[in-house]
C-alpha cells in the first residue's frame, strides 16, 4: 500500500469513530443534560440555603422559627427559577449543611478585647514632642 492508501485508511477509520462517538453522545444526551441540570439545581438550593439561613439568623427567633423561614425563602427562591421536583429533605440537608458553614465560620471570627497592660515601663510610653498649649473651648463663639 502507498502512502496514499494509509492516509485515506486513516480518514475512513477516523470517521467512523466520529460517528460511532456522535451516536453514543445522541442517544445519552438526555442522561447527560440531567444529570448536568440536577447538579445545577442542589448548586442553587445550597445558595438560596447559605442566604435564607443568614437572613433567619439575622431575624432572630427560636430555632424553629428560624428553620421554618430559611425553608420558606428556599422554596421561594426555588419556584421563582422554576427549579421542582426538590424534596423537603433536601431543602433540610442543604440547611444544615449552611447552619454549619455559618457556625465554623462564626468559630473563627470571634472580637476580642484589646489587651491593656496596667504597668508599662517608662521607656515603653509614647510621649508628645509638642508643647502643650491651652485650647479655647467656648461653645459658638462665647
Amino acid at each position: 500500500m502507498t502512502t496514499k492508501d494509509w492516509i485515506y485508511l486513516g480518514i475512513t477509520v477516523a470517521s467512523y469513530l466520529f460517528a460511532i462517538i456522535a451516536g453514543v453522545y445522541a442517544r445519552n444526551k438526555s442522561k447527560i443534560n440531567t444529570t448536568t441540570k440536577a447538579g445545577q439545581a442542589l448548586d442553587v438550593l445550597g445558595k438560596l440555603a447559605t442566604n435564607a439561613v443568614h437572613e433567619a439568623e439575622y431575624i432572630g427567633g427560636s430555632g424553629q422559627e428560624k428553620r421554618e423561614f430559611a425553608s420558606e425563602i428556599i422554596t421561594q427562591g426555588l419556584s421563582w427559577f422554576g427549579i421542582k421536583n426538590v424534596t423537603p429533605n433536601q431543602v433540610n440537608g442543604a440547611i444544615e449543611k449552611a447552619v454549619n458553614a455559618m457556625n465554623i465560620a462564626n468559630q473563627d471570627v470571634k472580637p476580642t478585647e484589646p489587651e491593656i497592660a496596667e504597668n508599662v515601663p517608662e521607656k515603653d510610653i509614647v510621649k508628645s514632642t509638642e508643647p502643650a498649649t491651652a485650647k479655647d473651648v467656648t461653645v459658638n463663639g462665647n
